[in-house]
């Protein structure tokens, strides 16, 4: 099935459209993301449309407000949410977040789904070190790139290295500069753009762990990946990472923001534990179906027999505001 753009998040003339379409297709139950309040009018102004026309919404969340956000975004991200019939989420974290704010309204807790269409590596990146660690994704303040580049310094290890791969939203030069004051601009290597999927596939194959040393999270598609890859994770211990980190078998939790901590982890790994959590993260992945979660997305009953679990208000649906 081929995708056809229609909507425009800034041309409200779009949304009409997109909502007349919509009802002459004359579907049971329309799937929204929520993750950014740019897009919050269109999206939210679309569900409010359709439940208005009998049509059931539901709301993938990613984001109940942005990260880093101001209070006006948060607003707008909250105001579409409030037109949603019931949500699906990936932590408990962010479910009890919307629970509280809508304690009408149903919540369906799924993990991350695991990739499981990347592509194969090629083995084209030869290694460079004895243990090599990767931080894979878009570079924003909130993911703790800083931390992690103190941590590694920190850890003293002259037979690791580290790559950095992933588009810089802001700070690169910031980045560079920490990197060269904490004299280990030989031992890092810095991807700042978007790769492709064949690209990330030979980066997370070469690698021997993964670090996520967020400051905070609601959840991340970069776990599923590795897991994917069969590699182990190493992640801050925040609600969105530690669900599906378990810590001592298909990775390891740290403090959050605690640069010593992760310095010192890093610094004990061996390769001998970190092939034994990546077995362990794979077998683990393979549980975390897209199946699964499309059953919770449908309202169906198959989806929530094994990681999906249920937070419902009083009546599970959330009154038209």
């Amino acid at each position: 099935m081929s995708a056809r753009p229609v909507l425009d998040g800034i041309n409200p003339m779009t949304w009409r459209r997109t909502v007349k379409e919509i009802r002459a297709f004359g579907p049971d139950l329309v799937v929204l993301p929520a993750w950014t309040f740019f897009l919050a009018p269109a999206l939210g102004w679309i569900a409010k449309s359709l439940r208005r026309s009998g049509i059931e919404c539901c709301m993938i969340v990613h984001n109940a407000i942005d990260h880093e956000a101001a209070a006006w975004k948060s607003r707008l991200s909250l105001w579409q949410l409030s037109k949603a019939s019931r949500f699906v989420t990936h932590n408990r974290d962010l479910a009890d977040q919307i629970s509280a704010v809508f304690p009408d309204g149903a919540v369906t807790v799924f993990p991350h789904p695991v990739f499981d269409d990347f592509p194969m590596p090629q083995g084209t990146l030869q290694r460079e070190a004895e243990m090599e660690f990767l931080f894979f994704g878009l570079v924003r303040p909130y993911k703790g790139l800083d931390i992690l580049l103190e941590g590694f310094a920190l850890s003293d290890r002259k037979d690791a290295r580290l790559t950095v791969v992933g588009e810089f939203w802001q700070g690169e030069d910031d980045c560079r500069r920490q990197i060269a004051a904490l004299g280990i601009a030989d031992r890092v290597e810095l991807i700042p753009r978007f790769v492709s999927d064949a690209e990330a596939a030979e980066y997370f194959a070469r690698a021997d762990v993964v670090v996520l040393p967020y400051r905070s999270v609601t959840g991340s598609g970069v776990i599923p990946t590795a897991y994917h890859y069969g590699r182990a994770v190493v992640a801050t211990d925040l609600p969105g990472l530690a669900d599906v980190v378990r810590d001592g078998e298909t990775g390891w939790l740290v403090p959050v923001a605690d640069p010593s901590a992760l310095g010192k982890l890093l610094g004990q790994l061996k390769r001998s534990e970190t092939d034994v959590a990546g077995k362990r993260a794979h077998e683990f992945g393979a549980t975390l179906s897209w199946e699964g979660f499309a059953h919770c997305v449908a309202g169906t009953a198959d989806g929530t027999a094994h990681h999906a679990s249920v937070a419902t208000g009083t009546n599970g649906n959330i009154p038209e505001r």
